[in-house]
């Protein structure tokens, strides 16, 4: 079992991660979910991509407020908004 700083740590890092994908959503004028992943170029498909590797090695620890994409969306926009 995790100890609650490696989920406090995975959850962040997660997040900054999360972070770099709506910087790039937000320079295309675009918002998740509204967006076409089709479109998308090879920087931010592979930004996705360690989203979820990291939203998934939360999911495993036990983080669960960041673990799958929607929650970690949720939880960033929570943060953005305090």
């Amino acid at each position: 079992m995790s100890t609650a700083a490696e989920r406090d740590r995975m959850t962040e890092l997660a997040l900054t991660e999360w972070e770099t994908v709506a910087e790039l959503l937000a320079a295309r004028g675009e918002t998740w979910p509204d967006t076409d992943v089709t479109r998308w170029g090879p920087g931010l498909a592979m930004a996705m991509e360690r989203v979820k590797a990291l939203a998934d090695a939360c999911k495993v620890i036990g983080a669960r407020e960041a673990s799958d994409v929607g929650r970690l969306a949720d939880l960033y926009e929570a943060r953005t908004r305090s």
